[in-house]
């Protein structure tokens, strides 16, 4: 199968490509540097921004094989590596990128779409515990969330209106380091995260398993369409 990767260059999104690569699938990655990125015989490196329609037709287009399926795993810019620091990133940037890649993928016939979203975001906000609901709600992390929330808006209606099979992964705390951890057993608390309690964690590496997992796995690809899985170690 073919894929291609919006955020490859990025902690999680390179842990994507090396697990879908190890799985002996090809993959597009769209990326502003491409030297960021290993070469490999089954891996096309496009340069160029997800903020742009043409370099996402190109992307897309640059195989002669369609994407079976688009990862997007994407995060807003910050001044640090901190989740507190102030974002650099345009308050609107993900849901942004993805209005273009709808589109684009509307008008190449391209249904199958997983995004990593975030526990915490839309309906499963209440059910993360309160300190660090209020975190999430008040810092600076609140816009990056409100983000995804625009981000989860614009997903669920093409998927009602254009036929779009997406999955919206909501990770908890991502950990790992930054070797992204080791590959871990998963749990799922439903789509709101009721019952995950007090800071739950999963590993960049066990995220990043479980995402190509979904895309390329028919049987499991198919439970999780239009479906918010949160997910954990």
């Amino acid at each position: 199968m073919h894929l291609l990767i919006i955020g490859g260059s990025g902690r999680t999104g390179k842990l994507i490509i090396e697990s879908a690569l190890q799985a002996n699938h090809t993959i597009t990655a769209l990326v502003r540097t491409p030297s960021s990125l290993t070469p490999n015989p089954n891996l096309t490196i496009i340069q160029g921004t997800p903020t742009a329609a043409s370099s996402i037709s190109t992307a897309i287009t640059s195989s002669p094989q369609k994407p079976d399926a688009v990862i997007v795993s994407l995060a807003s810019l910050r001044k640090t590596d901190s989740p507190f620091a102030a974002p650099v990133s345009p308050p609107t940037f993900m849901t942004d990128v993805h209005r273009l890649l709808l589109a684009e993928m509307q008008n190449r016939g391209i249904s199958r779409l997983i995004t990593i979203s975030a526990v915490g975001v839309g309906d499963s906000n209440p059910n993360v515990f309160w300190p660090m609901r209020m975190v999430l709600n008040k810092s600076a992390m609140a816009v990056g969330f409100k983000d995804h929330e625009g981000v989860e808006e614009l997903v669920r209606k093409a998927g009602r209106e254009n036929g779009l099979r997406w999955t919206l992964v909501r990770p908890c705390m991502l950990a790992g380091g930054e070797d992204g951890g080791e590959v871990l057993p998963i749990k799922i608390f439903g789509e709101r995260g009721e019952g995950a309690g007090w800071m739950p964690s999963i590993t960049r590496r066990s995220v990043a398993d479980w995402v190509v997992g979904v895309a390329l796995d028919g049987v499991k690809g198919e439970e999780w369409i239009g479906k918010t899985p949160v997910i954990a170690n």
